[in-house]
């Protein structure tokens, strides 16, 4: 399946796993549709931010090109008895250049609203 999504940040990072060994992973955080929401406790309104793991190389690849749009193809993976979605390749549709959206006519027109 591939989605067209907003990409705020990319990573890569090392660390050692248990048994001592340098592991090399990505993360990247995806901005999620607008949403509103309420529950018993109140209202929330706005994106929430899905922070994904990713293979090393795929994050790497869009290292210096985000933010951006792009489209992300995902795997169905199973995590602890659970079906998730997991990217599998992240391609660059277009950069967003400026943190002040007005002044992405662009972005507003192909993927806003």
């Amino acid at each position: 399946m591939i989605r067209q999504e907003v990409v705020i940040f990319a990573r890569t990072y090392d660390f050692k796993n248990d048994e001592g060994k340098l592991v090399q992973v990505g993360e990247i955080h995806i901005l999620s549709k607008k949403q509103a929401l309420s529950n018993g406790n109140g209202v929330s309104n706005g994106h929430k931010i899905a922070q994904v793991e990713v293979p090393f190389e795929l994050a790497q690849k869009i290292i210096g090109q985000v933010p951006a749009v792009c489209d992300i193809e995902y795997e169905i993976t199973v995590v602890n008895k659970a079906l998730v979605l997991l990217p599998k390749n992240v391609q660059v549709i277009k950069e967003i250049e400026s943190l002040n959206l007005l002044e992405e006519p662009d972005y507003i027109r192909t993927f806003g609203r």
